[in-house]
């Protein structure tokens, strides 16, 4: 059996780079030899406290790209060579969610990188020199896309999806708490759509700087300053949309406070502890509250902005770093320290 390179993660805080067996497409597979992989803010949140999302041992890496170098029984040969990025979500194509096109609400879906699914079957992603995924679940790179950007295709499709949530409308004033990179892929796209102002809120000033880059029009930083501050720029009326990517639970009862009568809430990160809220500043309010998961087809729809040039990531990937760098990078990222904010790793 054939070894290969690759990260693997076997409980909290403890990732190793080691030698593996070099995995083999199965029918229906095809092998992809990984150019780039993106570290998610998941994979770090996993690598932290750990889930049986994730139960170890595991190969993370659900954001990645590369070349298709070996297909399994019933794929096409000239699919060898193809440029790719892969959708992680690998539905089944059976069920009520997949016949109606909500493949990221499947029950039976597994995901690239994680153990989902009732059985929390292992499922190794990218962190490593090669992966096996399933043919349909191959998205192939446009010409003028970069291996790099394609490793971020799976990310801007989830902001994509959050940034035209509910129903947006030009002009409208969005508020978007937490400037990581999703926060700050969901503010491109809203300068994109047409919104008018756009509000950023951190507690790090590099990352709101980082905003501005992206371009938010104010920032504020929480830290230093009540989240109540936005509320100035929209004179008192509250934000038409706002949209959740941090993961404090106390985010919750912000959005309510900050958005108008009417407006919508649009959460997107995975808070993982439970909150009490008044039903009645919902109801009474008529405010929407609205979880945007994942994606269906969208990476399609990102690649088109990425291959005519009205998408740039190039700001907010901030290091690329080699494979066998990993462990100290999520060491460094999950310390709370690191400048970093969107994080590549080249796989040689």
């Amino acid at each position: 059996m054939e070894k290969m390179k690759a990260v693997v993660f076997y409980g909290p805080r403890d990732m190793r780079f080691e030698e593996v067996e070099r995995p083999v497409p199965k029918e229906g597979e095809v092998c992809i030899k990984v150019k780039y992989a993106s570290i998610c803010g998941s994979d770090i949140e996993e690598y932290k406290i750990g889930s049986d999302r994730a139960l170890p041992p595991l190969i993370f890496g659900h954001e990645f790209s590369g070349e298709i170098v070996e297909v399994g029984q019933g794929v096409s040969k000239e699919r060898i060579g193809q440029r790719v990025s892969v959708n992680p979500i690998l539905y089944c194509g059976k069920c009520f969610y997949c016949k109606k096109g909500l493949i990221n609400l499947c029950n039976n879906r597994r995901s690239v990188g994680r153990t989902l699914g009732v059985e929390k079957k292992r499922c190794d992603g990218g962190f490593a020199e090669y992966v096996c995924v399933p043919e349909f679940s191959v998205v192939p790179l446009k010409e003028g896309v970069t291996f790099e950007e394609g490793a971020l295709l799976e990310p801007l499709a989830v902001c994509y999806c959050a940034a035209k949530a509910v129903s947006f409308e030009k002009g409208e004033n969005v508020l978007v708490i937490g400037s990581g990179p999703i926060g700050l892929m969901i503010i491109q796209f809203l300068k994109i759509f047409g919104s008018g102002k756009i509000v950023a809120t951190d507690i790090m000033d590099f990352r709101l700087d980082a905003a501005k880059a992206c371009g938010a029009h104010e920032v504020v930083n929480v830290k230093s300053e009540s989240i109540e501050k936005a509320l100035e720029y929209t004179g008192g009326i509250g934000y038409d949309r706002v949209i959740v990517t941090a993961g404090a639970p106390g985010v919750i009862n912000d959005s309510i406070k900050l958005v108008r009568n009417g407006g919508s809430i649009i959460l997107v990160s995975l808070i993982r502890e439970e909150v009490s809220i008044n039903p009645v500043s919902i109801v009474g309010r008529q405010l929407t509250v609205y979880g945007s998961y994942m994606f269906t087809t969208e990476m399609q729809d990102v690649m088109d902005y990425l291959a005519d040039k009205r998408l740039d990531v190039r700001n907010i990937i901030t290091s690329t770093y080699n494979l066998s760098e990993t462990p100290e990078v999520f060491k460094d990222l999950a310390s709370g320290n690191s400048k970093d904010i969107k994080v590549l790793l080249k796989i040689d």
